[in-house]
Protein backbone atom coordinates (compact mmCIF):
# COMPACT_ATOMS: atom_id res chain seq x y z
CA UNK A 1 0.00 0.00 0.00
CA UNK A 2 1.42 3.37 -1.03
CA UNK A 3 2.09 5.97 1.67
CA UNK A 4 -0.45 8.80 1.68
CA UNK A 5 0.72 12.41 1.45
CA UNK A 6 -1.96 14.95 2.36
CA UNK A 7 -1.42 18.27 0.56
CA UNK A 8 -3.43 21.33 1.61
CA UNK A 9 -3.36 24.46 -0.56
CA UNK A 10 -4.17 27.79 1.12
CA UNK A 11 -4.99 30.36 -1.59
CA UNK A 12 -3.90 33.92 -2.16
CA UNK A 13 -5.92 37.00 -1.18
CA UNK A 14 -9.35 36.64 -2.81
CA UNK A 15 -8.44 33.25 -4.25
CA UNK A 16 -10.39 30.02 -4.02
CA UNK A 17 -10.02 26.37 -4.93
CA UNK A 18 -10.42 27.18 -8.64
CA UNK A 19 -7.85 29.98 -8.82
CA UNK A 20 -4.49 30.13 -10.57
CA UNK A 21 -2.44 26.92 -10.59
CA UNK A 22 -4.33 25.15 -7.78
CA UNK A 23 -6.56 22.81 -9.87
CA UNK A 24 -3.64 22.10 -12.20
CA UNK A 25 -1.40 21.23 -9.23
CA UNK A 26 -3.96 18.77 -7.88
CA UNK A 27 -4.21 17.03 -11.24
CA UNK A 28 -0.44 16.99 -11.73
CA UNK A 29 0.25 15.47 -8.32
CA UNK A 30 -2.38 12.83 -8.89
CA UNK A 31 -0.76 12.01 -12.24
CA UNK A 32 2.78 11.79 -10.83
CA UNK A 33 1.79 9.82 -7.73
CA UNK A 34 2.68 6.42 -9.16
CA UNK A 35 6.05 7.70 -10.37
CA UNK A 36 6.69 9.22 -6.95
CA UNK A 37 5.69 6.02 -5.17
CA UNK A 38 3.03 7.71 -3.06
CA UNK A 39 -0.67 8.52 -3.04
CA UNK A 40 -1.36 12.26 -2.98
CA UNK A 41 -4.56 13.47 -1.33
CA UNK A 42 -4.76 17.09 -2.49
CA UNK A 43 -7.14 19.45 -0.70
CA UNK A 44 -7.76 22.81 -2.39
CA UNK A 45 -9.17 25.04 0.31
CA UNK A 46 -11.93 27.60 0.08
CA UNK A 47 -11.04 29.86 2.98
CA UNK A 48 -13.79 31.75 4.82
CA UNK A 49 -14.46 35.38 3.78
CA UNK A 50 -11.22 35.34 1.76
CA UNK A 51 -12.01 38.52 -0.14
CA UNK A 52 -10.91 40.25 3.07
CA UNK A 53 -8.92 37.59 4.92
CA UNK A 54 -8.50 37.82 8.68
CA UNK A 55 -6.06 35.93 10.85
CA UNK A 56 -8.72 34.71 13.28
CA UNK A 57 -10.88 33.28 10.49
CA UNK A 58 -7.90 31.66 8.83
CA UNK A 59 -6.51 29.98 11.95
CA UNK A 60 -9.95 28.85 13.11
CA UNK A 61 -10.71 27.29 9.74
CA UNK A 62 -7.34 25.57 9.37
CA UNK A 63 -7.62 24.22 12.91
CA UNK A 64 -11.08 22.90 12.09
CA UNK A 65 -10.08 21.02 8.95
CA UNK A 66 -6.64 20.08 10.29
CA UNK A 67 -6.91 19.60 14.07
CA UNK A 68 -3.39 19.62 15.51
CA UNK A 69 -3.56 16.01 16.81
CA UNK A 70 -3.97 14.80 13.21
CA UNK A 71 -0.44 16.01 12.52
CA UNK A 72 0.78 13.28 14.87
CA UNK A 73 -0.60 10.53 12.64
CA UNK A 74 -0.87 11.91 9.08
CA UNK A 75 1.82 13.03 6.64
CA UNK A 76 0.65 16.59 5.89
CA UNK A 77 2.16 19.15 3.51
CA UNK A 78 0.99 22.76 3.47
CA UNK A 79 1.19 24.95 0.38
CA UNK A 80 0.53 28.66 0.83
CA UNK A 81 0.18 31.32 -1.84
CA UNK A 82 0.76 34.97 -0.86
CA UNK A 83 -1.32 35.70 2.26
CA UNK A 84 -1.91 31.96 2.51
CA UNK A 85 1.71 31.65 3.65
CA UNK A 86 1.08 33.90 6.65
CA UNK A 87 -2.12 32.01 7.45
CA UNK A 88 -0.06 28.82 7.60
CA UNK A 89 2.54 30.39 9.91
CA UNK A 90 -0.11 31.63 12.35
CA UNK A 91 -1.74 28.19 12.29
CA UNK A 92 1.55 26.36 12.89
CA UNK A 93 2.46 28.63 15.79
CA UNK A 94 -0.84 27.68 17.43
CA UNK A 95 -0.29 24.01 16.62
CA UNK A 96 3.11 24.03 18.32
CA UNK A 97 1.62 25.67 21.39
CA UNK A 98 -1.27 23.22 21.68
CA UNK A 99 0.47 20.00 20.62
CA UNK A 100 4.26 20.50 20.88
CA UNK A 101 5.04 17.13 19.30
CA UNK A 102 2.95 17.81 16.17
CA UNK A 103 4.83 18.14 12.89
CA UNK A 104 3.92 18.66 9.27
CA UNK A 105 5.86 16.88 6.55
CA UNK A 106 6.80 20.16 4.89
CA UNK A 107 5.68 23.66 3.93
CA UNK A 108 5.89 25.44 0.58
CA UNK A 109 5.32 29.20 0.54
CA UNK A 110 4.77 30.70 -2.91
CA UNK A 111 5.07 34.50 -3.27
CA UNK A 112 5.14 34.71 0.51
CA UNK A 113 5.59 38.20 1.91
CA UNK A 114 6.21 39.96 5.19
CA UNK A 115 6.26 43.38 3.52
CA UNK A 116 4.42 44.76 0.47
CA UNK A 117 4.90 47.99 -1.44
CA UNK A 118 1.59 49.79 -0.91
CA UNK A 119 -0.29 48.12 1.93
CA UNK A 120 -3.83 49.07 2.83
CA UNK A 121 -5.30 48.54 6.28
CA UNK A 122 -6.43 44.95 5.74
CA UNK A 123 -2.90 44.08 4.59
CA UNK A 124 -1.36 45.98 7.50
CA UNK A 125 -3.41 43.85 9.88
CA UNK A 126 -1.44 40.86 8.60
CA UNK A 127 1.91 42.64 8.34
CA UNK A 128 1.75 43.99 11.88
CA UNK A 129 0.36 40.92 13.64
CA UNK A 130 3.04 39.18 15.72
CA UNK A 131 3.91 35.59 14.86
CA UNK A 132 5.83 33.30 17.16
CA UNK A 133 8.29 32.26 14.46
CA UNK A 134 10.18 29.92 16.75
CA UNK A 135 7.04 27.97 17.52
CA UNK A 136 5.90 27.92 13.91
CA UNK A 137 9.32 26.64 12.83
CA UNK A 138 9.18 23.96 15.50
CA UNK A 139 6.31 22.31 13.62
CA UNK A 140 8.32 21.98 10.37
CA UNK A 141 11.34 19.68 9.84
CA UNK A 142 14.64 21.51 9.46
CA UNK A 143 15.01 21.18 5.69
CA UNK A 144 11.33 21.20 4.78
CA UNK A 145 10.40 24.90 4.60
CA UNK A 146 10.70 26.09 1.01
CA UNK A 147 9.90 29.56 -0.31
CA UNK A 148 9.52 30.61 -3.96
CA UNK A 149 9.75 34.34 -4.75
CA UNK A 150 9.85 36.27 -8.02
CA UNK A 151 12.22 39.07 -8.99
CA UNK A 152 9.36 41.07 -10.53
CA UNK A 153 6.45 40.57 -8.13
CA UNK A 154 4.27 43.69 -8.64
CA UNK A 155 3.30 43.72 -4.96
CA UNK A 156 6.74 43.24 -3.43
CA UNK A 157 9.48 44.99 -5.37
CA UNK A 158 11.75 44.53 -2.35
CA UNK A 159 11.88 40.78 -2.82
CA UNK A 160 15.43 40.66 -1.43
CA UNK A 161 14.15 42.03 1.87
CA UNK A 162 11.40 39.42 2.00
CA UNK A 163 13.98 36.76 1.18
CA UNK A 164 16.17 37.96 4.05
CA UNK A 165 13.24 37.89 6.48
CA UNK A 166 12.29 34.34 5.49
CA UNK A 167 15.85 33.23 6.14
CA UNK A 168 16.37 35.18 9.37
CA UNK A 169 13.00 34.45 10.94
CA UNK A 170 12.40 30.89 9.78
CA UNK A 171 15.66 29.53 8.32
CA UNK A 172 13.76 28.86 5.10
CA UNK A 173 15.24 27.66 1.85
CA UNK A 174 14.42 30.48 -0.57
CA UNK A 175 14.58 30.42 -4.37
CA UNK A 176 14.25 33.61 -6.44
CA UNK A 177 12.72 32.83 -9.83
CA UNK A 178 12.90 35.31 -12.72
CA UNK A 179 9.83 36.86 -14.28
CA UNK A 180 7.13 35.03 -12.32
CA UNK A 181 5.33 38.12 -10.99
CA UNK A 182 2.91 36.94 -8.25
CA UNK A 183 2.84 33.29 -9.38
CA UNK A 184 -0.71 33.59 -10.67
CA UNK A 185 -0.41 31.48 -13.82
CA UNK A 186 -2.70 28.53 -14.47
CA UNK A 187 0.22 26.12 -14.26
CA UNK A 188 3.60 26.18 -12.56
CA UNK A 189 6.10 23.37 -12.84
CA UNK A 190 8.35 24.85 -10.16
CA UNK A 191 5.52 24.79 -7.64
CA UNK A 192 4.64 21.21 -8.56
CA UNK A 193 8.20 19.98 -8.27
CA UNK A 194 8.78 21.85 -5.01
CA UNK A 195 5.82 19.99 -3.49
CA UNK A 196 7.10 16.69 -4.84
CA UNK A 197 10.56 17.43 -3.48
CA UNK A 198 9.19 18.18 -0.01
CA UNK A 199 7.25 14.93 -0.14
CA UNK A 200 10.47 13.03 -0.88
CA UNK A 201 9.70 12.10 -4.48
CA UNK A 202 13.10 12.94 -5.89
CA UNK A 203 15.15 11.52 -3.02
CA UNK A 204 13.30 8.21 -3.30
CA UNK A 205 13.75 8.33 -7.06
CA UNK A 206 17.50 8.82 -6.62
CA UNK A 207 17.62 6.05 -4.03
CA UNK A 208 15.82 3.60 -6.29
CA UNK A 209 18.11 4.47 -9.19
CA UNK A 210 21.16 4.01 -7.00
CA UNK A 211 19.95 0.66 -5.68
CA UNK A 212 19.14 -0.46 -9.22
Amino acid sequence: MLPVKHVYVVPRWGGNSSSDWYPWLKLQLEQTAAEDGVHYEVHLLDMPAWDVPTIDNAVSYLSEILPPPRLLTEDVYLVGHSVGCLAILHYLAQVAEQVPAARVGGVLCVAGWFMVDSPWQDILNWMNAPINFERARQAVPADKLTVLLSDDDPYTSGYQQNEQLWVERLHAQVSILPGRQHFSATLDLDVRDAVRDLAGAFSSELTSRHSA
